[in-house]
Formats: structure tokens, sequence, C-alpha cells
């Protein structure tokens, strides 16, 4: 009978968790072993976070290819009433639009900071505005991923919302990807607690920010 034990062990060492292997390092002072772990950790979330977003981006095209546009806000909505809600509920915290713009402005900048964005912060009395280099919506639109191709093979552009409605901001252009800023984020917090999480303002061309309005006062809506 052969012995796999040598294969068995080098699984069983690739499937220790790179969070893991750098806290170890990190204990036995190997400050080397423990950057190489953050690097190889950092890089294996951006190859599955380029997956997911891509994965999504296709089929929100699908959808509003085969089904139109509205199935796409319709489908977003649904994510927002079978997941966000619960997810966002404050319990006995006070209400979003009650909490400083400092604390709002500090939770709209962590999930983009963690999916890559580069950010601007400034502030004047009216609110705090955030310019982020998205590294999801943006990054796509970034890389030319948007716009018709001449065929259903690899490389097929993503799909570009043209309706004017609240979806996509009151104006055509709108990268479908981030149809879910518009829909998640403004329409919908707006509708459950009468104040939506942030006022976007979100790329659609290359090199453009995405801008984040913070309004000092967290009921005010679009302008």
């Amino acid at each position: 009978m052969t012995d796999w034990s040598d294969e068995l062990e080098r699984l069983r060492e690739a499937a220790v968790p790179d969070r893991d292997r750098a806290r170890e390092a990190v204990r036995r002072g190997d400050v080397e072993a423990a950057d190489a772990a953050v690097d190889r950790m950092a890089s294996r979330f951006a190859s599955l976070q380029d997956y997911s977003v891509n994965w999504v981006t296709s089929l929100l095209t699908y959808i509003g290819e085969h089904l139109g546009e509205e199935a796409v806000e319709d489908a977003l909505r649904r994510f927002g009433e079978t997941y966000l809600r619960e997810r966002r509920a404050g319990g006995d915290a006070p209400a979003w639009a009650d909490l400083p713009a400092e604390v709002r402005a500090r939770a709209l900048l962590r999930p983009m900071v963690a999916n890559g964005a580069g950010v601007a912060v400034s502030a004047d009395d009216e609110r705090i505005t955030l310019s982020f280099r998205c590294g999801t919506g943006g990054r796509l639109v970034d890389e030319g991923r948007y716009g018709p191709a001449e065929d259903d093979g690899p490389g097929r552009g993503y799909l570009v919302l043209q309706g004017d409605g609240p979806a996509t901001f009151g104006e055509p252009g709108l990268p479908v990807y981030c149809a879910h800023c518009s829909v998640n984020n403004e329409l919908q917090p707006q509708e459950w607690d009468g104040a939506p999480l942030t006022v976007e303002f979100p790329t659609r061309a290359p090199g453009e920010p995405c801008v984040h309005h913070v309004y000092r006062d967290g009921r005010r809506g679009r302008p």
C-alpha cells in the first residue's frame, strides 16, 4: 500500500489559514514571516473579491439584459429585504440618522477601505465628504469592463443602466454593479427609516472617484 503521509502533511500545512500563520510568526518574533503571511492573505482576499465582484456584475447584467432594467432594481430590493434590513437593524442603538456624522463616516469608511479603496476626506459645517477610488464597482469601470461587445464570449461588456429614475441616481449611464448603492444605500433606508445611509455620486467614467456626502443632518437626502 502506498504511503500517502507526506502528501497528507503537505495538504494539512496548506490548510492552515494565513491569519494563523501571521499570529504564530508574531509570537515567535519572526517579522518577515508575519509580513509574508499578511501579504499572502491580502492577495488571496483580492483574488476572491475580484471573483465575487465579477460574479455579481455578470448576474446583474444577465438580469437586466433578459428581464429589463426594472428587474435589476427588483433583485436588489429583494436582497435588501431578505438580508440587509435585518443586518442593519440597530436594536436598542440610536437610529443611523441620529448618530454623529463622524460615526457614520467611519462606518462607511470601513467596508470601502477593506475593499481596497483609496480615500480622501474633507469636512465643513454642512457635511463630511469621502472621495473614494473604489476597489469594486469603480475598479470595473477603470478596467473598461462596461459597455457593448461584439458577442457573448469572454470579455463581453457589463450592462450600463440607461434609466433616469432614482435607481440610477436620476440620470442614465450607471454601471450596473453600482445600482446597489442607490437601491440598498439610499432608496431602501429612506423607505425603512426615513434617511439614507449616505448621499452618493458614483463613478461613471474611468478615473472618476466615487463621492459620498455624509451630512451633519443625518436625515438630509439628495439635493
